[in-house]
């Protein structure tokens, strides 16, 4: 598709697409409030309706509905919902392209309320009823619904949270918050931690939840009792789709990728499995079963014997990389077991993608002069197959259960061939890393919701188990020198495989890697609330406690190639990638193999965190309002590993106590201001603290834990002082405007740094301490107030959606710490984050348009020493285009543009040392382009009334 029309004519035809198409609406809408005329509160589930029609639609859980495609006309609306009279307003006009607005009240028809159960649904993945969440909030909170979502045409929840304000994505998997970096986040799957399924990092991959299976994402940016104490940028809420009231629903979605630079071109590959295409090829690419350690007892045959049990698996194979694949089935029912009615989602999805970049990358040394210069020709399939299955009950007295389960399966291969040069341009060196990465994420909630003593209590409880794996078997690298060709003889450049001495291990450079990392996380979250009369007020009383436990085991063994002592032709080291270490070189004339048992290679780890709270939320004033109390935490996190020969053995205990309090000012019903002040933490990972190191072959560093270095010296639980401020305005139902100002003092923040050793390595440390203070501004906003001005009706159906933060931050190192910046931004802190788009849906909803814009500004990604400059990741402007039409009632049409200008990835180093990041002065580390992304996809829905009782 990139031949058939260049960037700029892909956007001159978008948006001639999108002109043309504004204004033809031949249809208007209808749009209102319906509330409680005693108490003023929204009726949910009441039916509005249009007489002598089958127009009809349910109101929200803020009273509030919207009728589309409506044909111009007067009508009278009938309003009806249980326990309540019925209601008919005469003589409303409707005009085509436009919105009539009706906003009325029922009263309670008292001869009913004795005879029926009412049983209501809080609808929560619609625009209204998220901002509507967002609004009764007592933190400070931003989020995004499903329905924005099918707007964006976003695949995963990795790609709708860079929507929310303040929030960015890295590696287009991990989350970043008011520019913090993904340590300071935390992630929360229906209200228990998720299961991460990194082992070198604290984050949730956000990648692996689809997102047709969505239905809402918020995130709280204060502290507040009842939340956890482990964020200081955000706390992300992720909740999967839940069925709806009365609804029985098929959503089938399959869409077709190309990838500027990648589909249609060569790929390269590896030998792969029978398997490969569902994700679950890791099981066939690990060690034979009871594969021996290989020490010095083991004779040279008993070796040769061993070493040939392992397949070769190091030739390279080319194909073509073919276009995407992206598959999603939900289907929303109610069920009858035993008498039961249970609403039940069921969800399959499963996508298959590829891509190729050709990554320029550089070392250099401590004065910036260039050692290597390094061109990296990386091709990676990716396989993800997941499922969810959701059930609810709700009983005769009105409580609910819920019983919950994602799973997920990602695989991916991934093939690096990586060229070195010198200065002058010759090759000097040849690399190759081959491997396949296998994660399986399952998390599983028991959840239920209870009401006593006329509604005045109530209790919501959670009790959770997740698992996550990743499996890295026969992760392969293997390098050669490169001899240039003789001038004089014109023979080809010669290769020679660099190994080392008979009977010593470099896994770097000649060696296969085998690694496996399992988790399980044990989780119980319970809270209750009780409602009392303090004087005339009505104050809430609300306790709680949250149980983890997390227990995990990483263990990896690595073994290496060498040349035997015995070897006489030395020729053997100038055989291919695909050759090398083929059965019948692996003899006392060749190569032997020897496994690496001094390193540290494996380590268990647990951590148990309890923790219980106390908060009152008092009506200080029936305009003031005040939620406050303290949390306490008890956190044990133990490691068990070994280092140079002798046990280690980390057993840490902490205990903080967490105060908060979150007052809110409500000028009026549709303006506010917040203001609050809350403790967090910051938790070192296993990973971080570990006593174990790998080498990265991407950025070409070693990575240490920390008690690697520093046996005798754990990294210290960073503490965060969090003020907010925020007024809010919210013009009408689905519009908001937020201003707001944040501060953040840390103490003992733990960052990723450069450390000095022979080579250039990374770990972690806690620096003294430091601060994040930003501006943050959030718009939604319908722009049909510019059709008076204008004299037009083009922008009736025209959404803007506009958030930026502005951010400033600094570390202080203290006199022991050495570097050459001392003024630094804090470790992962971007400076900026702007979000914006234009949503454009006609009235009958039969077209749908976006145009998305996002940049962030220069975060750091390694933190520097005095001898080499901090790693900075360059701002990049990305802006994606969609459109949908809807052929029919069940079929639509969606096409959509990613990452439209294509600009490179690019990690800068400052070693001029003028603390200015351009890209013209300043050295590149490493820099590529993903490409254009270009999607083509089909939906189709089938809805209908389900006939059996209506289920939350």
């Amino acid at each position: 598709m990139g031949n058939i029309c260049s960037k700029k004519a892909c956007l001159a035809l978008f948006f001639t697409v999108f002109t043309l198409t504004v204004g033809f609406a031949q249809n208007g809408s209808l749009k209102g409030t319906i509330k409680d005329a005693t108490t003023q509160e929204g009726v949910i589930g009441g039916t509005v309706r249009l007489e002598g029609t089958t127009l009809a639609e349910q109101t929200n859980v803020d009273g509030s509905f919207i009728l589309s495609n409506v044909p111009a006309g007067t009508y009278t609306v009938i309003i009806t919902s249980v326990s309540y009279k019925n209601r008919e307003i005469p003589q409303v006009e409707v005009k085509a392209g436009q919105t009539a607005t009706v906003n009325s009240t029922l009263e309670e028809d008292t001869k009913q309320l004795g005879e029926v159960v009412v049983r209501g649904v809080r609808r929560t993945n619609t625009e209204v009823s998220v901002i509507s969440e967002i609004r009764e909030a007592t933190q400070v909170v931003s989020g995004i619904s499903s329905e924005q979502i099918v707007k964006t045409q976003d695949r995963d929840a990795a790609e709708v949270v860079r929507r929310i304000p303040g929030v960015t994505i890295v590696d287009n998997r991990f989350i970043q918050v008011r520019g913090l970096s993904e340590r300071y986040n935390s992630v929360w799957l229906n209200d228990v931690t998720a299961p991460s399924s990194e082992t070198d990092k604290k984050s949730f991959s956000f990648d692996i939840v689809p997102s047709a299976l969505l239905d809402r994402v918020l995130v709280f940016k204060d502290p507040s009792p009842e939340l956890p104490g482990d964020f200081a940028g955000g706390l992300v809420k992720v909740y999967l789709r839940k069925p709806v009231l009365n609804e029985r629903l098929l959503t089938v979605n399959y869409s077709g990728g190309y990838r500027n630079g990648t589909t249609g071109n060569t790929f390269f590959t590896d030998k792969g499995s029978n398997t490969d295409w569902l994700g679950f090829g890791a099981w066939q690419r690990e060690l034979p079963g009871g594969f021996p350690v290989l020490g010095s007892a083991y004779q040279q045959y008993e070796r040769d014997f061993y070493a040939k049990q392992l397949d070769n698996t190091f030739p390279i194979f080319k194909t073509q990389a073919m276009p995407d694949v992206r598959f999603n089935a939900s289907y929303l029912d109610q069920i009858n077991i035993g008498g039961l009615e249970i609403g039940s989602i069921s969800s399959l999805n499963y996508t298959n993608t590829f891509t190729r970049y050709s990554i320029d990358r550089n070392v250099y040394d401590a004065s910036g002069e260039r050692t290597d210069r390094l061109r990296d020709d990386q091709s990676t399939n990716n396989i993800r197959l997941g499922a969810v299955q959701n059930f609810s009950l709700m009983l005769d007295n009105g409580d609910k259960l819920e019983f919950r389960n994602l799973f997920n399966q990602f695989g991916r291969n991934q093939l690096t061939t990586r060229d070195g040069y010198d200065n002058e341009g010759t090759q000097v060196r040849k690399s190759y890393a081959m491997g396949y990465q296998g994660r399986t994420t399952y998390t599983g909630q028991l959840a239920g919701t209870h009401s006593f003593n006329d509604e005045k209590t109530s209790l919501e409880w959670v009790g959770g188990y997740g698992y996550s794996s990743r499996n890295e078997p026969d992760l392969r690298r293997v390098a050669y020198s490169v001899q240039p060709a003789g001038a004089a003889d014109g023979k080809a450049p010669t290769e020679t495989v660099l190994t080392p001495a008979a009977g010593q291990v470099d896994v770097n450079n000649a060696g296969r890697l085998f690694q496996k990392l399992n988790e399980d996380i044990y989780t119980i979250n319970a809270n209750g609330k009780h409602k009392l009369m303090l004087g005339e007020r009505e104050v809430e009383l609300g306790a709680g406690t949250y149980l983890e436990y997390r227990k995990r085991n990483f263990e990896a063994r690595a073994f290496g190639y060498s040349l035997n002592s015995t070897a006489t032709d030395q020729t053997i080291r100038n055989q291919n990638i695909g050759n090398i270490f083929a059965p019948q070189n692996i003899a006392p004339g060749g190569f032997r193999l020897d496994e690496d048992i001094n390193s540290t290679y494996q380590y268990g780890a647990s951590n148990e965190l309890e923790a219980g709270y106390l908060s009152l939320n008092i009506p200080v004033t029936p305009k003031i309002k005040l939620l406050t109390g303290a949390r306490f935490e008890r956190n044990v996190q133990k490691i068990e590993t070994g280092l140079n020969g002798q046990p280690v053995n980390q057993n840490y205990t902490t205990n903080f106590l967490l105060p908060s309090a979150n007052l809110s000012y409500n000028f009026s019903e549709t303006s506010l201001v917040r203001t609050s002040y809350g403790r967090s933490l910051n938790r070192p990972e296993f990973r971080e603290s570990a006593p174990f190191f790998y080498y990265d072959f991407d950025f070409n560093v070693l990575n240490y834990g920390s008690l690697y270095l520093n046996p005798e010296s754990p990294l210290k639980v960073a503490t965060i002082d969090n003020v907010d401020l925020r007024y809010e305005f919210y013009p009408s139902d689905g519009e908001l405007i937020h201003v707001g100002g944040f501060y953040k003092n840390f103490r003992n923040p733990i960052e990723n740094v450069v450390v000095a050793t022979s080579n250039l390595a990374y770990s972690f440390a806690n620096a003294p301490s430091a601060y994040a203070y930003g501006l943050e501004l959030d718009i939604k906003k319908n722009l049909n107030f510019l059709d008076e001005a204008f004299n037009t009706e083009a922008f009736t159906n025209l959404t803007a959606v506009f958030n930026a933060s502005l951010i400033k931050s600094e570390v202080k190192l203290g006199p022991d710490v050495v570097a050459w910046d001392r003024n630094r931004a804090l470790q992962g802190q971007s400076p900026y984050v702007v979000n914006t788009g234009l949503y454009y849906q006609t009235s009958d909803n039969t077209w749908q348009m976006a145009a998305l814009y996002n940049v962030f500004g220069p975060r750091i990604l390694f933190a520097g020493s005095d001898q080499y400059p901090d790693v900075v990741e360059m701002p990049r402007h990305t802006v994606d285009l969609t459109l949908t039409k809807a052929i029919s009632k069940n079929w639509a049409f969606n096409v959509g543009i990613q990452d439209v200008f294509n600009q490179r990835v690019n990690l800068l180093q400052d070693f001029n040392r003028d603390k200015k990041y351009e890209v013209d002065t300043d050295p590149s580390l490493s820099s590529y382009r993903r490409g254009t992304y270009y999607t083509v996809g089909l939906r189709f829905n089938l809805d209908g009334k389900a006939t059996r009782t209506p289920l939350p």
